[in-house]
């Protein structure tokens, strides 16, 4: 039987995947409105304020076109299929439209563009801008991207979809796993709520140590979205500031937090809130690997051995690496081996679920290290002895069954496979392995942080391979894979005819 066969989707559903991406892709226009007010602000080269006016038109021009001509006055619920194509196109499309300033300014050329564009929706961070851009208006958009894609694309839908439709579909289609009330668009609603307050208090924090509010507000987007793109070209002196640092990584730890975590914090649910599995574990990881860090960096006389600057810059790019972020207070492609292979690790493991990070995420690489352990007292602990594989997350204690075990470990094989074959295929191009590797990990993580190798020049297959690796890092495997088996089974369809 074929699993991907789009004929069998059912003719009202398509329709209404194209009203939703017109939609999206209004909201997108409405963004842009933005970046315009910015550029007369701040006195942009007009040729900046043109590319956002002539973006704004035409992306409000098709998306009500696609709204209104493939609006359905009865509505249809979509199926799994339905709702991952419908999530995979949203971000595949929403990139195009979203990079059109960078295209009309005659920054960047289409490819270029597309590729700062999706880097910056999945909150990546890698750049084809040799530097931080001139135009304010392009410097805040590029950070309005990582901010927006953050929060997830899907939860503007999801807050105005009528309730006939799967939301809770649309809602795990996109990667999230977990949500704090039964009711789905109530669940998208406390999302939307909670990120718009971390972001004020994000804003207010950066004001507080002197930042101005452009910064403040460009640097809360990238931090709180884990994105990592910068607006200030004197970056790295920003960020030796003690009081900014310790203001950013409080930032990032924020967006790299489970919200309903947040979410249990704010209703006055300390006691669970330190008792989560994921807390423990995301704070155990950054201790570790900041002694670790600091260690090595010390033992190789870097900082003159400083005590107080190796661990600042040991703290911060351990929080910056797990919480997915990637900004740098420091270079660390100039870090020793073992320091820059446990930040490359990091990458593997990445934030929080229902975070704004990236990665493998936390919990499931606390299960896997908890089941380590259950599988040893199940080994050499007497038989009569029940091991009971139980863990405190979501505000209860939850029993690990087989079956949950065999998706994380089936989600990890996947995810492995997926850098391996990646990475295999950037190693005809640049015959380094250090980089290949570090360039990966760090875009299926969404990291986009490492060596100095992305730049416009890079073939167009490393271009296109790690645009994928952003999209199935950001949105999750399966969606991502979707259009993988469809090919699949096209391909086993013709070899059975024939």
């Amino acid at each position: 039987m074929r699993l991907m066969n789009f004929q069998k989707i059912n003719t009202n559903e398509l329709q209404m995947i194209v009203h939703y991406i017109g939609f999206i892709i209004i909201c997108i226009a409405s963004f842009m409105v933005i970046p315009i007010i910015v550029s007369r602000i701040y006195n942009d080269n007009i040729l900046y304020f043109n590319s956002f006016i002539i973006s704004t038109i035409i992306s409000l021009i098709i998306g009500l076109l696609l709204f209104y001509k493939f609006n359905s006055n009865n509505l249809y619920n979509l199926s799994l299929k339905g709702s991952l194509i419908l999530v995979l196109s949203i971000w595949i499309i929403s990139a195009f439209f979203c990079a059109l300033p960078f295209i009309i300014s005659g920054d960047l050329s289409f490819i270029d563009a597309y590729f700062e564009s999706m880097s910056g929706i999945t909150s990546t961070g890698f750049t084809m801008y040799a530097s931080v851009p001139v135009a304010y208006s392009i410097r805040l958009w590029r950070s309005l991207l990582q901010w927006f894609g953050g929060l997830g694309i899907i939860f503007l839908l999801l807050v105005l979809l009528p309730s006939i439709v799967s939301l809770k579909r649309l809602y795990f289609a996109e990667g999230k796993t977990e949500q704090m009330t039964p009711n789905i668009r109530h669940t998208s609603v406390i999302f939307i709520k909670l990120y718009t307050l971390l972001t004020i208090i994000a804003i207010l924090l950066y004001l507080l140590v002197g930042l101005d509010i452009f910064n403040a507000v460009c640097y809360t987007f990238s931090g709180l979205g884990t994105g990592g793109f910068v607006s200030d070209p004197n970056n790295l002196n920003d960020f030796s500031n003690p009081l900014f640092q310790i203001v950013t990584i409080i930032i990032m730890i924020m967006g790299g937090t489970n919200f309903i975590l947040h979410y249990n914090l704010m209703k006055g649910n300390w006691r669970n809130f330190y008792k989560d599995i994921e807390i423990r574990y995301l704070f155990l990881f950054i201790v570790l690997a900041t002694i670790l860090v600091m260690a090595n960096l010390f033992q190789n006389n870097m900082y003159n051995q400083d005590l107080i600057v190796i661990f600042r810059h040991a703290l911060f790019q351990v929080v910056s690496i797990l919480t997915s972020t990637g900004f740098q207070s420091t270079d660390i492609n100039n870090w020793p081996a073992l320091s820059y292979h446990v930040l490359i690790i990091l990458m593997f493991i990445g934030g929080s679920v229902c975070s704004t990070a990236s990665g493998i995420k936390i919990y499931n690489i606390a299960i896997i290290l908890k089941s380590i352990w259950w599988e040893l007292q199940s080994i050499f602990l007497p038989k009569n002895i029940i091991v009971f594989r139980k863990v405190f997350h979501d505000n209860r204690e939850i029993t690990v069954s087989n079956d949950s075990l065999k998706q994380i470990f089936t989600f990890i094989s996947a995810y492995l496979l997926l850098f391996v074959i990646s990475t295999v295929i950037v190693l005809f191009f640049c015959n380094d392995f250090k980089i290949a590797v570090a360039i990966v990990a760090g875009s299926i993580g969404n990291t986009g942080l490492g060596p100095s190798y992305i730049n416009t020049s890079i073939p167009l297959l490393v271009k296109i391979v790690l645009l994928f690796d952003f999209l199935a890092g950001r949105i999750g495997l399966w969606p991502a894979l979707l259009p993988l088996f469809f090919v699949i089974e096209e391909i086993n369809e013709k070899i059975k005819e024939n």
